[in-house]
């Protein structure tokens, strides 16, 4: 995303209710509690209670628990985990579990709500502490999640009810305080932590993952290398080691040494999907489209039904403006994985650019839809409508694409890529000045995106014309 709130459009136009546009809107359904616990992971009894206890005879009535929580029996739920906390010390306290169901259909106000009540009610208890301090991180709140994971620290060294929830206690907290350390880039506490939880855990490979991070920050590269080969022993799916030294060492900005590393990697596991994968995306991230294509191409050989090795490929062709293509590989990844919406909105980006009416109404059509879908959600949503913005004006239908473009700019989200189409549109209808300065903006702070090469195009057109001017 780039800071834009200044080049909003007219208001008046945001106001305007374009047709396309409230149809496309008015798709989206708030569903029923059900409905989005289908959305979900089903919740199980080993999911509220298995960390407190291996095998409980409580397990039943825990089940007809998060059944009544699905057929919004909210209250018939939380008196039964009530009684099944009440019968079992050892157990969770039941608005530990009622906070997980609330957030295992994303309904984190309340999960809050529960687990602020359990302070009061069960004040010794830790786990309400650990998720708060969770919910904390994940909102960025920093401080808020320290004093949260410390809290909980302090409560687990008096914690004596279970020893396998203290053991759980123990673990996440010093993950948790690992987790601060690391985003304040305390890189030695970090590194307290994950070794303390690593005591307690030797064989996970994220605590591994995680140690391999921190100590390359510290400067210990080798030491760091052994760890992601030690996770790779642990976990044999987690990532090859070469490939998270590249991941750091572009961070670092040393792409010289994570190209090596990529080569390493790819020289290490040739017919790896994943590595082939990884040194696909990591050589399209520095627009290096000859050596994606290779690596993609020969994910595609070991396996040619390889979702991201698609996705990747169509990217490549859509880049080098070979729509044929990009419209091929992006529409077996689609069919492939319909709800996949980089693969759907790649491809509606792709299919406008057609000179044929079909392909570029269903390019509309897949746009709409995708805004229907995941209007509300934050990542997913500014692009969803972005890529609507631009289908929509590249097919005529520019109040609609202007109102979009408004709505987009004004909640300061407009995607990278959608940088260069509003300068397309600024320039269209003249206003030549906002237009360069956004493209100047985001060609500065962004060194890879899709429309790169023509964002260049249109500001060396717009300079050009301000220099016959």
């Amino acid at each position: 995303m780039i800071c834009l709130r200044s080049f909003a459009l007219s208001p008046v136009l945001a106001c305007r209710a374009g047709r396309g546009v409230v149809v496309a809107l008015c798709l989206v359904v708030a569903g029923t509690m059900a409905t989005q616990a289908r959305a979900q992971n089903i919740p199980t009894a080993q999911m509220l209670i298995g960390k407190a206890v291996s095998d409980d005879d409580q397990a039943g009535e825990v089940t007809n628990a998060i059944n009544r929580f699905l057929a919004s029996d909210i209250d018939g739920c939380r008196a039964l985990l009530e009684r099944v906390k009440s019968n079992n010390p050892k157990l969770p306290p039941s608005g530990v579990m009622m906070a997980m169901l609330w957030m295992n259909v994303n309904r984190v106000a309340e999960a809050r709500a529960e687990l602020e009540d359990t302070t009061n009610k069960f004040p010794a208890d830790p786990e309400p502490y650990l998720m708060l301090g969770d919910l904390a991180f994940q909102d960025r709140r920093i401080t808020e999640s320290s004093l949260l994971f410390n809290k909980a620290t302090d409560l687990t060294k008096a914690f004596t009810e279970n020893p396998k929830r203290k053991r759980d206690f123990e673990i996440r907290s010093n993950a948790g305080l690992a987790a601060v350390a690391e985003a304040r880039r305390q890189w030695d506490v970090a590194r307290k932590h994950i070794e303390a939880w690593m005591t307690l855990d030797p064989d996970n490979a994220s605590a591994r993952q995680r140690l391999g991070i921190v100590l390359f920050q510290l400067g210990e590269e080798d030491k760091a290398l052994e760890q992601f080969r030690e996770s790779k022993k642990l976990d044999p799916k987690s990532l090859q080691p070469e490939l998270w030294m590249a991941r750091l060492y572009s961070d670092a900005k040393k792409r010289d040494v994570a190209r090596k590393q990529i080569e390493a990697a790819v020289k290490a596991a040739p017919k790896d999907v994943g590595v082939l994968l990884g040194a696909a995306e990591w050589f399209l991230a520095q627009n290096d489209l000859e050596a994606a294509k290779t690596n993609a191409d020969a994910a595609l050989a070991v396996d040619e039904k390889s979702l991201g090795a698609k996705l990747v490929r169509g990217t490549v062709a859509r880049i080098a403006r070979d729509y044929r293509s990009a419209e091929k590989f992006l529409n077996d990844a689609h069919v492939q994985s319909p709800g996949n919406f980089p693969a759907s909105n790649s491809l509606a980006l792709v299919l406008v650019e057609s000179e044929e009416k079909e392909p570029r109404q269903r390019a509309v059509e897949m746009a709409e839809a995708n805004v229907a879908m995941y209007r509300d959600n934050n990542t997913i949503g500014p692009n969803a409508l972005t890529t609507l913005a631009w289908i929509y004006y590249r097919t005529g239908r520019r109040e609609d694409a202007e109102k979009l473009f408004s709505r987009v700019t004004q909640n300061n989200t407009l995607p990278t890529d959608g940088a260069y189409y509003l300068a397309r549109v600024l320039a269209d209808r003249g206003d030549a000045d906002k237009a360069r300065s956004i493209l100047e903006q985001v060609l500065a702070s962004e060194p890879f995106f899709a429309t790169r090469s023509d964002a260049v195009d249109l500001l060396e057109k717009l300079k050009s014309g301000a220099a016959k001017k």
